[in-house]
């Protein structure tokens, strides 16, 4: 049911970050992304970290190659700071 409920629109792309990163080089496509989905998570009032977790495992999974380059370029970034 989270799964429905997530807007995908506000993952994809990914969007800007605007909280600090503390450790540029351990920023990676997958951490920014989990990230991504915590915070939609939130917005639509689930707060549980394994759900959380779960619902990123399976929306990486299933991203178009595409979809993780975005990610990919964004940490990509990020490290270069």
């Amino acid at each position: 049911m989270l799964l429905e409920n997530i807007n995908r629109n506000n993952i994809y792309p990914p969007p800007e970050i605007n909280e600090p990163i503390h450790n540029h080089s351990r920023c990676h496509a997958y951490k920014i992304f989990r990230y991504s989905v915590a915070k939609e998570c939130k917005r639509i009032g689930e707060f549980n970290a394994i759900f959380i977790h779960k619902v990123a495992d399976h929306l990486w999974k299933n991203s178009t190659s595409n979809e993780k380059l975005e990610y990919n370029n964004l940490a990509q970034m990020v490290r270069s700071r």
